[in-house]
């Protein structure tokens, strides 16, 4: 018996069932019947391997599957690790402070999204989308996570993403803003998501 048949998210299709509903392409979500594209095939290969990794460890520590997931998940399999790397994280680095931050419970079976990762997941498709691209890629689903300044995860990657570009770029000066003069109140995760949105622009890095 392999990992493949005991998916956290059940059986069949691992995505189908847990991310059509939300999408709203299953058959009880969908109003016409054009738009019922299965799930499983606006997500590449390597997205479903970083949600399979995302599911599996929430399942594991009987949680729902929040963005913490999404971005631990990220540490763990690439292109996610080459994606954060250039961006300006230490991958590992950050898969240790998000290691602490995982979230436990009692849940069994399947886990389910929570709203942070179910916002995160659906911008991920819209980036998809305005960048023309055929799928989701994981270069889609981080940058989504780092754009969401509410998010665990996102703050964990601008803490940690801070120290990483100081050191990369050398910036540094206190009250160093934007270059607009407007004073984010996320400036790294500003640069994060510029960033990785650029990379999912460009598409040039990964392979559909």
């Amino acid at each position: 018996m392999t990992a493949v048949t005991t998916s956290p998210f059940g059986s069949g299709d691992p995505f189908s069932d847990l991310f059509n509903r939300f999408f709203g392409t299953s058959p009880a979500a969908s109003p016409p019947a054009v738009q019922r594209v299965p799930i499983g095939r606006l997500l590449s290969d390597a997205s479903q391997e970083l949600l399979a990794t995302a599911g599996g460890r929430a399942a594991e520590d009987g949680a729902d599957l929040d963005t913490v997931h999404l971005l631990w998940a990220a540490t763990q399999v690439d292109p996610g690790r080459q994606l954060l790397a250039q961006a300006g994280a230490d991958p590992d680095a950050l898969a240790d402070q998000v290691e602490q931050s995982l979230p436990s419970g009692d849940g069994v079976g399947e886990p389910r999204l929570t709203p942070a990762a179910k916002r995160a997941l659906l911008r991920a498709h819209a980036k998809s989308q305005e960048a023309g691209a055929s799928y989701i890629g994981p270069e889609h689903i981080v940058a989504a996570v780092v754009e969401d300044p509410s998010s665990g995860a996102a703050g964990m990657l601008g803490s940690e993403g801070t120290g990483a570009r100081r050191g990369r770029k050398g910036t540094g000066g206190a009250g160093g803003g934007s270059a607009g003069g407007g004073s984010s109140a996320t400036p790294t995760l500003d640069e994060y998501g510029r960033d990785l949105t650029e990379e999912a622009r460009a598409g040039g890095w990964i392979r559909w």
